[in-house]
């Protein structure tokens, strides 16, 4: 009787570790939507952005993430990050410089991607006021 009483409790610890494990989400799998409108063309990394509506998932899987930019349901671009920085405070933005983005802020997950000016050989940068913007990003909740 002593050990039939032992065998189940065996089984329900296996049990419930087996149901932990299969319910368990890794922080490194996870991802995070967002939207935003761009109101002029504007750089990312190698990609020009024409004005418009955007959304964007960030994959954090890899030590760094991926930024992928669709319009509609048509991928525009994947950008890696190269650069994070730590922040819980402010709002959700894309900071843009001369026409291009620098940094993606998203406060909510403590993160801020940093991204380098791009100088390609060929094309001209878009026509933008030498000044700073700031653009809204809409984020939806972290999830798998």
């Amino acid at each position: 009787m002593e050990t039939n009483r032992k065998l189940t409790v065996v089984r329900l610890l296996v049990l419930g570790v087996l149901v932990a494990a299969f319910n368990a989400k890794p922080a490194s799998a996870q991802i995070v939507r967002g939207k935003f409108t761009l109101p002029f063309t504007a750089r990312w990394s190698l990609a020009t952005l024409p004005a418009g509506d955007y959304s964007f998932t960030l994959d954090k899987s890899s030590a760094d993430g991926m930024v992928t930019v669709n319009r509609g349901k048509r991928t525009m671009a994947m950008i890696p990050t190269t650069a994070i920085n730590y922040s819980t405070s402010g709002g959700s933005e894309l900071v843009l410089e001369e026409g291009a983005v620098r940094e993606l802020r998203l406060p909510g997950i403590g993160l801020t991607f940093a991204y380098p000016a791009h100088n390609p050989r060929n094309q001209a940068a878009p026509e933008v006021a030498q000044v700073a913007h700031t653009i809204p990003v809409a984020v939806a909740k972290a999830g798998r």
